[in-house]
């Protein structure tokens, strides 16, 4: 073999295996590091209470949380936000179905809402006064508020100074007040002492004022947009904890409590960018059905 034949193969060798190392870093690319949180959930308002188990998985500006059943009137999903569009995604497991809730989605929605309660309101002017009662008990929680509804109390976020171990976590105590009432309670650990905190915290933030923006935006239907619950935005506070919730008690009226969620673990797990999506066969749904 002559030398430049010699040559002209280790060239070769030479360019495949540039070739292949491209492929496999392109290949590994579509992984990426994240954190996988493991979450108990005891629904106490069930006798025995119920245990469930569910995730938040955190990767760059995306986060995908499963939903308890119980929180979710019986059906199992999953939300999964997306920071880097700006959107929520609600999956449901039952009927493999999900809808996105996005800027403009929310912005529609309470046009086409306020846009129909105008069009019920002419309709009923001139209805006799036993009429128009009757069906406005009958669309109470359907449709915003015939009336300006006084504003419902805000909450109130103390630091209590009470410390405790939880899961393993050096914690503070804080409570959540509204109206007078103690709603939540929760024991909050510094973000540097959980895995991968920095990455959970910048994502939950973000995630909190997507919330937050979407329930200002979203009309007053009397007790929560669409009966869904929305009314109490348990990521309000977000920012000022400062750490991650291990424990969060949920009390009733009555301060019994109702359910409480604990942190169980929390470790590096690589992700695949399809988890941030909704799965394959499921079928987008519209908030409200034309």
């Amino acid at each position: 073999m002559s030398p430049w034949s010699k040559n002209r193969r280790c060239g070769n060798l030479t360019q495949v295996a540039l070739v292949l190392l491209v492929m496999a870093g392109l290949g590994a690319s579509r992984l990426a590091a994240g954190v996988v949180y493991e979450i108990e959930v005891m629904d106490h308002e069930q006798s025995p209470p119920k245990s469930e188990s569910i995730e938040a998985a955190v990767e760059g500006k995306h986060l995908k949380m499963g939903i308890p059943a119980a929180s979710a009137g019986g059906s199992p999903g999953a939300m999964i936000f997306r920071g880097d569009r700006r959107e929520m995604i609600v999956l449901n497991t039952d009927d493999k179905s999900y809808v996105v809730l996005d800027e403009a989605t929310i912005a529609q929605i309470g046009g086409q809402v306020s846009q129909a309660m105008a069009q019920v309101q002419e309709a009923l002017k001139d209805a006799p006064a036993d009429q128009r009662a009757m069906i406005e008990k009958m669309m109470k929680g359907r449709l915003p508020q015939t009336q300006p509804a006084e504003k419902p109390p805000g909450s109130e976020l103390k630091k209590t100074g009470e410390k405790a171990t939880h899961g393993g976590y050096p914690c503070v105590k804080y409570e959540v007040w509204r109206g007078g009432r103690k709603v939540r309670e929760l024991w909050v650990a510094p973000w540097s002492n959980i895995e991968g905190g920095k990455e959970a915290a910048e994502v939950f933030e973000d995630m909190a004022d997507f919330f937050s923006q979407m329930m200002d935006s979203l009309p007053d239907m009397g007790g929560g947009f669409g009966g869904a619950g929305l009314g109490d935005n348990p990521f309000e506070h977000m920012k000022d904890l400062d750490g991650f919730p291990v424990v969060t008690r949920e009390l009733g009226e009555d301060g019994s409590l109702k359910s409480e969620s604990t942190l169980r673990s929390a470790q590096r797990r690589t992700l695949d960018p399809a988890e941030f999506e909704p799965p394959s066969g499921y079928k987008r749904q519209q908030m409200f059905p034309h």
